[in-house]
């Protein structure tokens, strides 16, 4: 302790005096680094002697312990072998087998305490040990030598062996009475180990505590000292950092030194730049993001293609006010572009790719920038245009990997757009193909939905989706129901596929006879239906009055086996509900059956025969007219 006060007192005046303005913080810690150095070979030399001192005490210790155990064992091996004696003594009333066990023993014990005091020859003890283990050595050869003579008589005559008894116990007792000795001396020497182990641990402890006290106050003086000696240095670099993270990203550091605060001031001045321009591009993309947002949000209120086209179109105005922008796109065949719609003011750069695949940007799948047309490597398309060299931009549009179209954007020669408007046309070229993409999928998913596959027209689900419109609004209509006669006969004779030509025939027939707004649908086999809107039974008549026509005109034509056709009508007149309008209407058509086929009737011409009967006739596999009314 009276180290460490002194080291208190005179330590900062020491420093002090090492104190140099002109020193860097690398050379300060650099003389930290050798002042700890120091303090730690001290303090290792100071623990290395403490615990050499302890290690010796300690290998003297597990020496004589060891040297202890050889002599316990050689002790007990002497007591065996006594008893091998005696044993032999007593052998009279042994059986072979057990004179035989006995004169092994004899033997081993013999051999076992030889190799135990050999062993103890070889061990370096101290002087007293040594006189008391050659002590007992020589009386243990003279035991040895009256046990091997005295065992095997007595197991061979024990009266003989009695006579040579007396000369055995006396070896044997004196052997006790060298053995006790050295035992008394090793018990000596192992608490005298014992006790010097002891010391040196605690001289370890001792030392190694003053050390590590005398080591931390050193340690605690530098730190102190480094500490005071750069504060006022970071202190001006903090008052920087602190103001720039305050947002006043102009403040810089006035670096007057070439240390490493001077290259921490240099360091944040440099950062301060970068985020300056961090920050602009992230204001541009900001704006960007906020572009490609208010897209998006325009883009899903467009229900249609139309309705998109004009969005896109406002669009390309807030892009740019004078950018020539045009969006072309892929008709139906998917192999030729036409103009979706173009820039409203600045008008379309007029690109004349054919095909999307015809176009760099949809082969590449990314953006294509031309700064010239006239360069070597610019598009062809671009050259030779009424407006001289221009500079271009073209985006693919995709959805879902298959390419839609392109959207070229062009500008004079070495003026391209610029990268915010890259970026911008880029956004719109993959919104503008995702929403229409999208809308064109879901008419298409539509379609299918509400479209016989077969015929192209209307299904089952769409007529009865028409039914229930008309009747939420109140209007009046005619239903009819056409089937055409002998269908199957048509079909077995001349087989399926002239089947399908006539149900395609007839569908074609409908679609060229009825009005707009009249609908027609495949209600199922070879029966259709028509919702004639605005119409009465009369109306509904002459309708079918053009189809029949225009049918037999079809069929001079060719190509198709003949056939005719039969219709049932019936209108809101005659019951408020569909299943009502679809049960008179299929009566009339049974009737129109039953009066020879190839005719119309409306509903209450004739008697109504229950419709069944002809269902049951002709379409055998046809669902209950009242679970078809149901869906109504």
């Amino acid at each position: 302790m009276a180290v460490s006060s002194i080291l208190s007192d005179r330590m900062p005046k020491v420093l002090n005096a090492l104190r140099l303005p002109a020193w860097s913080v690398g050379a300060r810690l650099l003389l930290i680094n050798g002042l700890l150095m120091a303090a730690l070979v001290v303090v290792t030399v100071i623990a290395w002697r403490a615990l050499s001192a302890q290690s010796r005490a300690m290998t003297e210790l597990a020496l004589i312990s060891k040297a202890a155990r050889y002599h316990q064992d050689a002790d007990t091996v002497h007591a065996n072998l006594r008893a091998d004696v005696n044993a032999a003594l007593a052998s009279g009333t042994l059986s072979a087998d057990e004179r035989s066990t006995v004169a092994d023993s004899l033997a081993e014990n013999a051999k076992d305490l030889r190799r135990d005091l050999l062993t103890l020859e070889h061990f370096h003890l101290a002087a007293d040990l040594v006189e008391t283990e050659t002590k007992v050595r020589t009386l243990a050869d003279t035991f040895l030598a009256r046990a091997m003579e005295t065992g095997p008589l007595a197991l061979r005559d024990a009266e003989a062996a009695g006579a040579l008894l007396p000369a055995f116990r006396e070896a044997g007792d004196a052997l006790d009475a060298g053995m006790l000795q050295q035992t008394a001396a090793f018990t000596a020497h192992i608490t005298e180990a014992t006790n010097d182990a002891a010391s040196a641990e605690a001289n370890a402890k001792r030392w190694l505590i003053m050390a590590g006290v005398l080591t931390s106050v050193v340690v605690a003086m530098l730190v102190a000292w480094l500490s005071r000696s750069i504060r006022s240095s970071l202190r001006k670099v903090r008052d920087v950092a602190v103001t720039l993270s305050q947002g006043d990203l102009g403040v810089r550091n006035v670096v007057a030194s070439q240390d490493e605060l001077g290259e921490l001031g240099h360091a944040i001045n440099d950062m301060a730049d970068h985020l300056n321009e961090v920050i602009g591009r992230l204001r541009a993309e900001a704006d960007r993001d906020a572009f490609g947002t208010q897209l998006v949000e325009a883009l899903e209120m467009a229900d249609t293609e139309e309705e998109a086209y004009r969005v896109l179109g406002r669009a390309m105005k807030v892009i740019s006010n004078d950018l020539p922008t045009e969006l072309l796109l892929a008709d139906s065949s998917r192999t030729h572009l036409e103009k979706a719609t173009q820039h409203p003011d600045a008008g379309a750069p007029g690109c004349d790719v054919q095909s999307p695949f015809s176009c760099m940007a949809v082969r590449r799948s990314n953006p294509v920038i031309f700064p010239d047309s006239e360069a070597l490597n610019a598009c062809s398309r671009l050259r030779g245009r009424p407006c001289g060299a221009v500079s271009a931009v073209c985006v693919p549009v995709s959805f879902m990997g298959r390419a839609l179209g392109v959207l070229h954007s062009a500008a004079p020669a070495g003026k391209p757009p610029t990268a915010r408007q890259v970026a911008q046309l880029t956004t719109l070229g993959m919104q503008a193909g995702a929403r229409i993409g999208t809308l064109r999928a879901f008419n298409s998913t539509q379609r299918k939905a509400t479209t016989d596959s077969l015929t192209g027209l209307s299904n089952r689900r769409s007529a009865e989706e028409r039914v229930r419109q008309l009747n939420r609004e109140g209007k009046v209509f005619a239903l009819v129901i056409a089937d055409l006669d002998h269908f199957k006969r048509l079909n077995d004779s001349r087989g399926h596929e002239a089947g399908d030509q006539a149900l395609r025939l007839f569908a074609q027939t409908l679609c060229t006879s009825l009005r707009d707004g009249d609908l027609a649908a495949r209600w199922g086999g070879e029966e259709f239906v028509l919702v004639l809107p605005h119409s009465g039974a009369s109306q509904a008549q002459e309708v079918v009055d053009r189809v029949r026509a225009k049918l037999a005109e079809n069929l001079l034509a060719g190509g198709t086996p003949a056939f005719t056709a039969s219709f049932g009508i019936s209108d809101t007149t005659m019951g408020p509900h569909f299943e009502q309008l679809l049960r008179m209407a299929d009566e009339a058509l049974y009737c129109a059956k039953e009066s020879g086929r190839d005719r119309a009737m409306i509903a209450g011409q004739r008697g109504s025969t229950a419709p069944t009967a002809r269902r049951a006739v002709e379409h055998p596999a046809a669902p209950d007219l009242s679970l078809i009314a149901s869906a109504e």
